[in-house]
């Protein structure tokens, strides 16, 4: 048994960090370490659009002459490629919906492309998984989809990389935010609320680890808004460092309004309080409403952060429901569902033939 790994346009994601790279990573660590075969069909990770569509067809090509007992589509991009190429059978994992609820922050044509290739995957897939109870409700609904051809699998975070660490000194009144650098993430919205912490409690300082193509424009923010001493950009976190990074926030907050986010997971599982956006699947992961916010309501995220700097004793109480809430997630898990999802179409198709 060998499984095909289609990525296009992504990649295997071993520098890039968070995200759905760290995903597809993972998924491949499982595999190896368990000298389970698989081929890894990519052309490298593709940001332009154009470019994308250059490829693809150079892509198509590429698959057309695979061999596996099984294509496992990363993305819903990803998927319509084993489609065109008669690749079955076909598991696609389907990572959000944000193309149908989140239009303003991204390229219109970027995103009608990716509602277009989440339906064509959806309908031609054999199996799909999804991250969370609410994506796959909405597919259900979205596309008249049969529950059992639908298997929920969250996405992990590493114990052995993220965990409390006695070692690092934690900095009092240090709000931290790990994420891409653009409006889609919320990092505006934090720029604008320490505006207003800053009024409450003046030695917090905000530390920003992030790039992007919004990085100039949320810098001229912060220069516009806040005291300089105030606040940093970090710029990428290597993973050598992304421990003391966590561990020395005294709060962490990813308001982003693209749903669950990595980064924030990874924070709890350091015993930081995180605040995450009210929005799309992060319920899924995040229940506790004191620490969700409205992306776009910078009043409202300055209040619950000045509220949990003030009480200590809640803080502190926040801090052990996070650890509690990461200790669910695990990169193994993930990767040993996706693993049995893989074997579970396999022997149906077999049973069928």
């Amino acid at each position: 048994m060998k499984i095909g790994i289609c990525a296009f346009p992504l990649s295997r994601g071993k520098e890039t960090g968070r995200g759905l790279e760290r995903v597809v990573d993972e998924f491949c660590n499982y595999l190896s370490k368990r000298n389970i075969p698989f081929d890894f069909y990519e052309l490298g990770i593709i940001t332009s659009e154009i470019k994308s569509v250059l490829l693809s067809n150079k892509y198509l090509s590429e698959l057309r002459n695979a061999s596996s007992s099984c294509y496992f589509a990363v993305y819903a991009v990803s998927g319509v490629f084993p489609v065109f190429a008669n690749k079955k059978p076909l598991v696609t994992l389907i990572t959000d919906l944000i193309p149908f609820h989140v239009k303003k922050y991204d390229n219109r044509l970027k995103y009608a492309l990716k509602r277009w290739c989440v339906k064509h995957s959806c309908k031609n897939s054999d199996h799909l998984i999804v991250g969370s109870s609410s994506i796959k409700r909405e597919l259900i609904n979205r596309f008249h989809l049969n529950p059992n051809k639908i298997t929920i699998v969250p996405w992990g975070v590493s114990h052995v990389t993220f965990y409390p660490n006695s070692n690092v000194r934690k900095v009092k009144n240090r709000i931290s935010f790990l994420g891409e650098a653009k409006r889609a993430k919320g990092i505006d919205s934090i720029i604008k609320a320490f505006k207003y912490v800053l009024e409450k409690i003046p030695d917090a300082t905000l530390f920003l680890a992030s790039n992007g193509y919004e990085f100039d424009r949320m810098v001229k923010l912060a220069r516009q808004l806040l005291p300089a001493n105030s606040y940093k950009f970090q710029g990428f976190i290597p993973e050598d460092r992304i421990n003391e990074f966590y561990n020395s926030s005294d709060l962490f907050i990813f308001p982003s309004r693209y749903g669950f986010g990595l980064s924030a997971l990874e924070a709890m599982a350091c015993g930081v309080p995180t605040l995450v956006g009210d929005t799309l699947d992060a319920k899924d992961f995040f229940t506790d409403n004191d620490m969700l916010v409205n992306p776009d309501d910078e009043k409202q995220i300055a209040e619950k952060l000045i509220y949990l700097m003030l009480n200590e004793d809640i803080k502190i109480n926040k801090s052990k429901q996070a650890l509690g809430i990461a200790r669910q997630f695990s990169w193994e898990e993930m990767g040993r569902k996706y693993y049995d999802v893989c074997l579970s179409v396999i022997n149906s198709v077999n049973k069928i033939s």
